[in-house]
């Protein structure tokens, strides 16, 4: 199959177009090659070519998925990329704000934080949809010789018995949170004045044009976009929850608190959750 003897509007539209090489039964030949590079500058297509908001949306999910899945062995090259290696750190600003002993971390990718909470002193459960994502964080546990709990479910069906943890850690966490039967979940398996922990909402410092753009990135995929615009200009004690962030905190049976960490290269969002009867 030759590009030139394709539609130009396959070639545009991205999500037809893999499916046609998908179809063809030639996706498996440029797949490994193009997903990673896809992940850092798809959100591009918008401006070099004339695709529709819903296009790019629907082709961002196909990247996500496989990013989770099979893909999974460059999540943590692309992360760092994208990130300018601050990925790594800034879901280590999690384990300061941990409370008691039993901690539960909610889709875990490929494990690096649960690496961290064990060189911490815990001994962490986690849980994640992706068998990929699974197998990575096994095969890092098997080199270090350590044995944690993995388990492969969903934030809407946690497996556990109610207030079976201390404190649920989530970082950068997929769709899942924009369902309330995960927080309600969550909640559950909290025990009383348990703690959510949530790091989310990143902001490179626009020191460069490809920090500026790393930011238009996160704001496609739902992450700078959750900030305000002079976010780099408020002062500690005034941090809020960003927007985005804030519109699926829930109210009821929980209390807030939002602390912001600021790094080399870029800051991030640790929003603390305390389970509640109020």
């Amino acid at each position: 199959m030759s590009f030139r003897r394709m539609p130009r509007r396959e070639i545009l539209l991205g999500p037809r177009f893999l499916a046609k090489l998908e179809n063809d039964k030639l996706v498996s030949a440029v797949e490994v090659q193009m997903v990673p590079v896809a992940m850092t500058i798809a959100p591009l297509g918008v401006i070099i070519f004339p695709v529709r908001a819903r296009v790019l949306s629907s082709l961002m999910r196909w990247l996500y998925k496989h990013f989770y899945n099979r893909f999974a062995f460059t999540y943590d090259a692309v992360s760092a990329i994208v990130s300018r290696r601050e990925w790594r750190e800034w879901t280590r600003a999690a384990i300061p704000f941990i409370a008691g002993a039993r901690v539960l971390e909610v889709a875990f990718g490929t494990g690096n934080l649960l690496l961290d909470l064990s060189a911490a002193g815990y001994a962490p459960v986690g849980i994640d949809l992706s068998p990929f994502m699974i197998e990575i964080t096994q095969k890092k546990f098997r080199a270090r010789e350590l044995s944690l709990r993995l388990i492969r479910a969903r934030a809407q069906q946690l497996p556990f018995p109610g207030e079976h943890f201390d404190s649920i850690v989530m970082t950068f966490p997929p769709g899942f949170v924009t369902d309330p039967r995960a927080m309600n979940e969550m909640r559950r398996v909290l025990a009383e004045h348990g703690r959510l922990i949530w790091v989310d909402a990143p902001l490179l410092y626009p020191r460069s044009a490809w920090t500026r753009l790393l930011n238009w990135a996160y704001s496609i995929n739902g992450g700078s976009a959750y900030l305000p615009p002079d976010a780099a200009a408020v002062q500690p004690s005034r941090v809020a929850a960003p927007p985005g962030v804030a519109s699926l905190l829930p109210r009821t049976g929980w209390h807030w608190r939002v602390e912001r960490i600021e790094r080399a290269a870029g800051l991030v969002h640790v929003m603390i959750g305390t389970k509640s009867n109020s």
